[in-house]
């Protein structure tokens, strides 16, 4: 039998991964609407696929469009996959497309180092500047505070004093939604709780498969 060709390939990871379920479609806030038994059954899926996924996979997700590189980021999230940080800092300072961009906010705040503050840092830097461009500047200062609030340090700080890059940017147009720095803050939080809980799931896994994929930077 022939070995499937690289378009089978990638159409079987997204089919899997991606749209099964509409998965794509409830990574995000939506998360947070969920009834608690909707979310534990979710929860439990996402760290299901978490574990099973290929570092090849995710990669192929990666290369692919908003849906799947949104899908991929949460993944790599719950699987604590910190060798991709610096693919998904690149993908969140290019700003290539809509609606990924906070998933990639949520994987760095959970990773939690100075590195990925360093780049919720540089794309505040680049992106807080222009007020005509209504990204993902909110998620990312609310990532950079979470991780202020869990590491001890005030890197975001500089980012909000008065008259500051933070307040032109709200101000400026077009009309944003004016939430606070920490509802921002807490609206992250909320989402990383997601991460937490479904990466219980994964650890339930590997202990119940015993294949070795344990959580972390070199799983395969």
């Amino acid at each position: 039998m022939p070995p499937p060709d690289d378009a089978s390939v990638r159409s079987e990871v997204i089919s899997r991964y991606v749209t099964s379920g509409r998965r794509y479609l409830r990574l995000g806030g939506s998360l947070l609407r969920l009834s608690a038994p909707e979310r534990a059954a979710f929860t439990r899926q996402l760290g299901r696929a978490a574990h099973d996924i290929s570092t090849r996979d995710l990669g192929i997700l990666l290369d692919e469009g908003w849906r799947e590189r949104k899908t991929a980021a949460w993944l790599i999230a719950v699987s604590g996959r910190t060798g991709f940080r610096d693919r998904l800092g690149e993908l969140l300072l290019a700003s290539e497309g809509p609606y990924a961009g906070q998933a990639y906010c949520v994987a760095l705040a959970t990773f939690g180092t100075p590195a990925d503050a360093a780049l919720l840092a540089a794309y505040l830097d680049r992106y807080l500047p222009r007020p005509d461009l209504h990204y993902d500047q909110g998620a990312a200062l609310g990532a950079l505070l979470l991780l202020d609030r869990e590491t001890g340090t005030d890197r975001a700080a500089r980012f909000l004093t008065p008259g500051g890059l933070w307040q032109r940017w709200t101000e400026g147009p077009p009309r944003k939604d004016h939430s606070t720095p920490d509802d921002r803050r807490e609206f992250l939080a909320r989402l990383c709780a997601v991460v937490d809980e479904s990466a219980e799931h994964y650890d339930a896994v590997h202990a119940e498969t015993g294949c070795g994929c344990e959580r972390g930077p070199l799983n395969p």
